[in-house]
């Protein structure tokens, strides 16, 4: 009997369509045509806002509007949040809604939090190891219309600090002194050949805290190396087959 543990992806609140794609890990030849998908200028980056619409700063509890204290009621193994639900109201296409996590608590938290708002568009802001607070776009599915062609990556953080780039052809694991800077190379390059239209970004254990996942988002969105690609969160399942 052999065991084989492998990792899927769960696309958490923003579904999107098609299989994730690999990284390549190379340079395109000497020569070759590269202007198929220039990089964008560089955009301002959006300032923090100073009361978020939820705030998450302990396990297991968010703050509502700056002042209203919701508990997680849902199950330990799903990401359902019934209580922030009644407490957020209703919402539709094109809200946006700000989120604040602290880089301590594990990803599992926004997880929930993200997939309960899945409406919405979540601009969501946390500090970088320096203590500055940034902000990255959580974008909603928007639905109408065939679905474009392109390549949708997921990209989980491993244990080590790793980096683990799901595909349909196995996974691709990126390493060294700064994964999250190859990371954003490897994603100009492959836009040369494949125009990314999702990039979802996770860790390989809902346990992992948010900051290094949040640094990973935040090395890509920095550089704009995505082009205009939605961001989504990914939950990393371990699927065991015999």
């Amino acid at each position: 009997m052999s065991v084989r543990v492998g990792l899927a992806v769960v696309l958490v609140g923003f579904a999107g369509c098609g299989a994730p794609q690999a990284v390549p890990a190379q340079s395109p030849p000497v020569g070759a045509d590269t202007s198929q998908a220039p990089s964008p200028p560089p955009a301002a980056e959006l300032p923090p806002t100073p009361q978020p619409d939820v705030d998450l700063r302990e396990p297991g509890a968010a703050i509502v509007h700056g002042s209203t204290r919701v508990a997680f009621d849902g199950i330990a193994e799903g990401l359902a949040w019934p209580a922030l639900d009644k407490a957020m109201g209703p919402r539709k296409a094109g809200d946006v809604l700000t989120v604040q996590v602290a880089r301590s608590l594990p990803t599992i938290e926004l997880l929930r939090a993200a997939w309960t708002l899945r409406q919405a568009d979540l601009r969501v802001q946390s500090q970088d190891a320096t203590g500055d607070t940034h902000v990255v776009v959580l974008g909603a599915r928007r639905d109408g219309g065939p679905p474009a062609a392109g390549c949708h990556l997921a990209v989980f953080l491993g244990p080590d600090g790793s980096l683990r780039v799901a595909s349909p052809g196995g996974p691709v694991s990126l390493s060294g002194d700064d994964p999250a800077a190859s990371l954003a190379r490897s994603l100009e390059e492959a836009r040369r050949t494949c125009a990314v239209r999702y990039v979802a970004f996770g860790a390989e254990s809902d346990a992992s805290p948010w900051g290094p996942v949040f640094d990973v988002i935040r090395a890509v969105d920095k550089a704009k190396s995505a082009g205009d690609a939605r961001y989504v969160l990914g939950q990393a399942m371990h699927v065991v087959s015999k």
